[in-house]
């Protein structure tokens, strides 16, 4: 065989193994129906949505869909974790599930070195993380998941409301986006709370909108800071070489729930190529380029295949 060909393919192949196979932690909590944060192994757990739990409202059909992109992803409780280089440099990307504690200072400024380098966070809110809407003060509107959410993505330009209950909502993907191959398609949840960012940011990019055909659009705005917000279901936001993307809703995660799930309108491909993005090195000067062209982050994950080399082009 031609000795460029062999190279090329070869090439091709380390590519490819560079660019999967990394490293996934998605962060939990562990709350009881009435609020209560619960201690390991003590009362019944409120919707954890655990990537090991296969029930309804579990998250093992996202788990496989990580995996079948050729990632590893493992599950860590909150309150367990310290959001520190130790722990973060063993990860490419971060997801925060719903989840009820509050990260320092110190942590938050080791998440921001981390993403700075690139690494890649993913983090939704929803009423959820502080219990069951039926049950707590507050009801759906309760603050407990916009409380832990902001506390990551304030500083970055987006606030996330309280849950709307508003019901499903399908939204349609904006096209010409920095995650292009999500464009035209539909993002459904369910209750949501959307993303504010502010009108006309540079740094905050609206890779699906949220639109509603009523007046006002946005019922519950409370803790919301940004003036004359607009208001998104899906926003990326490049850090230095990484990037933050929240999102409305916890239920286009999980298996099977009411509402909306992971098999309903776009939702599984939109969350594959959310994960495949997050996972690559963007080749940006800084956040003012808002459309970065991904290369492999080869971090812990180094091909395999190059022992092969010298015998494939051996000439014997």
């Amino acid at each position: 065989m031609n000795k460029l060909l062999l190279i090329t393919l070869i090439g091709c192949l380390i590519y490819s193994a560079n660019a999967i196979g990394a490293s996934v932690a998605y962060i939990h909590g562990r709350v009881a129906d009435n609020g209560t944060v619960l201690e390991e192994g003590v009362g019944e757990p409120f919707d954890q949505m655990l990537i090991t739990d296969s029930g309804r409202t579990g998250l093992s059909r996202f788990r496989q869909l990580v995996e079948s992109q050729g990632h590893s992803i493992n599950q860590f409780r909150d309150t367990s974790t310290n959001l520190d280089a130790a722990f973060l440099d063993d990860y490419d990307v971060v997801i925060f599930g719903l989840h009820q504690k509050i990260w320092s200072p110190a942590e938050k400024a080791a998440l921001d070195t981390w993403i700075q380098a690139g690494g890649g966070m993913f983090i939704y809110s929803d009423s959820a993380s502080g219990g069951s809407f039926r049950l707590v003060p507050g009801r759906a509107q309760n603050t407990v998941g916009q409380t832990v959410t902001n506390n990551l993505i304030a500083q970055y330009g987006m606030q996330v409301t309280v849950d709307q209950a508003d019901g499903v909502t399908a939204q349609l993907a904006n096209s010409g986006t920095s995650i292009s191959s999500i464009d035209a398609l539909t993002l459904e949840g369910e209750g949501v709370s959307p993303i504010a960012v502010a009108e006309n940011d540079p740094d905050v990019e609206v890779l699906v909108p949220y639109q509603r055909n009523q007046t006002p659009l946005i019922r519950h705005t409370q803790n919301i800071s940004i003036v004359n917000p607009v208001y998104a279901s899906l926003v990326l936001r490049p850090v230095g070489q990484g990037h933050i993307v929240a999102m409305f809703d916890r239920q286009p995660m999980w298996n099977d729930g009411p509402g909306s799930d992971i098999e309903e309108e776009d939702n599984t491909v939109v969350l594959r190529e959310i994960v495949n993005f997050l996972a690559l090195r963007p080749d940006i000067e800084g956040p003012s380029n808002p459309a970065p062209t991904p290369t492999p982050r080869p971090r812990n994950r180094e091909a395999t295949i190059s022992p092969l080399l010298p015998l494939l082009l051996d000439d014997d």
